[in-house]
């Protein structure tokens, strides 16, 4: 009645002589039909996923074992196909899929026809998973997001070791890159995970637990070390600088908390609040409103943008009122080294260096898989004569 071939199920006869189970497997409303369910004139053929088998994730896990135990050193030659097969009394294709499984793990890799030799150096002691719920060019994706991924495709990081973008991680079963996370948390096949806050993020199932050391970066995950980013030290260091620069002062955010923080610490520093514009502006109309605010007579002497997504349009309204940044009006703006918005049109930057907030939590990773407390790590401010890291002409913006 039926036979399995290549991932296919084939179901010989109409429903009714299937009996009781294809009945429920297969209805004969269309609307409750598999869609992967087709009638022939010799019966129905349903697709269906490949099983598993069984006896090669038996062999996988040994092996496994043996290489992340030290039993098998890095470079070390694997026993042949032919010795694993006898071994394990298995077939050719079953050890080919053992192989193509610990490939993919990254514990194993061919050397042409020599064989398959243990990887000079193992995932869970080298490689990272960065870990983010956003996608590119949606709303919650931000100028932060882009910098790392933008770093981590050019290995520019400053990580020692591989670092793996896992992007759009939605905890769905069906959704790969979380798969690829379940997959390395099972098998511990990460030295570390670096986990972008946000909801979908915190509640991941795969992440309820403790297990490969993690860190995250911006705000807390459970059984997670904490990486911060001073903004309140950004935010002081840009006053002052403001301060510095004029008489009559502007400061531009989409965000309402670090408006009235802003105002908070120019009126600190014994700025009247009539000499400040706090405007809160979202990137869409950024430039109009840059551009009225230049119109005026009694326009600011300095600019202060605390959101780099702004930066863009900013420069537009700039253009628009036709005046330069840095020789008309002075403006700071807050960036993700180094890819600072805006880099040579006149702006000066203060933010975080994303190479250094990578390398911090690593150093978290570290300290965590030696047994230590996860104890967080917080990224200060800088300015541009004040990075410890050179910057790069294809990272400007």
């Amino acid at each position: 009645m039926e036979s399995r071939t290549a991932g296919l199920l084939v179901a010989r006869g109409t429903v009714n002589e299937l009996g009781p189970v294809w009945k429920r497997a297969i209805p004969s409303e269309p609307a409750l039909r598999p869609a992967t369910a087709r009638w022939y004139t010799w019966g129905w053929l349903v697709w269906s996923l490949p099983v598993p088998s069984l006896k090669a994730e038996k062999i996988v896990q040994t092996l496994r074992s043996e290489i992340l135990s030290g039993q098998r050193s890095p470079r070390e030659k694997l026993p042949t196909y032919d010795v694993l097969m006898e071994q394990f009394r298995v077939t050719r294709p079953t050890v080919a899929r053992v192989f193509r499984a610990l490939r993919k793990e990254g514990l194993v890799e061919a050397n042409g026809t020599r064989g398959i030799f243990v990887a000079a150096t193992l995932p869970h002691h080298s490689r990272y998973l960065w870990v983010t719920s956003e996608q590119p060019g949606s709303l919650e994706w931000t100028s932060f997001l882009a910098t790392i991924l933008d770093l981590i495709e050019r290995g520019e990081t400053g990580i020692h070791g591989d670092v793996v973008a896992l992007v759009g991680v939605d905890g769905r079963a069906n959704n790969p890159e979380y798969q690829r996370l379940c997959d390395a948390v099972e098998h511990g096949s990460a030295a570390g995970l670096l986990l972008m806050n946000s909801a979908a993020v915190y509640l991941l199932p795969v992440l309820q637990a403790p297990g490969i050391p993690r860190v995250a970066i911006w705000a807390p995950l459970p059984h997670a070390a904490l990486l911060s980013l001073d903004f309140n030290a950004l935010l002081e260091r840009a006053c002052s600088r403001l301060v510095d620069k004029g008489r009559r002062l502007a400061v531009i955010s989409p965000h309402a908390a670090n408006l009235e923080r802003a105002q908070e610490c120019l009126s600190r520093k014994g700025l009247p609040k009539e000499r400040v514009w706090a405007l809160h502006v979202a990137a869409l109309g950024c430039d109009r409103i840059t551009e009225l605010l230049l119109d005026r007579k009694d326009r600011p002497d300095a600019i202060f943008v605390t959101d780099d997504n702004l930066v863009t349009p900013l420069l537009a309204g700039f253009k628009r009122a036709k005046l330069r940044p840095g020789r008309d009006v002075y403006v700071l703006a807050h960036c993700n080294w180094p890819r600072p918005v805006g880099a040579g049109e006149g702006v000066e930057h203060i933010g975080f260096d994303v190479r250094e907030a990578l390398i911090l939590a690593q150093e978290c990773i570290d300290a965590q898989r030696a047994g230590q407390p996860a104890l967080g790590r917080t990224v200060s401010p800088r300015f541009a004569n004040e990075l410890t890291r050179p910057m790069s002409t294809r990272s400007r913006a």
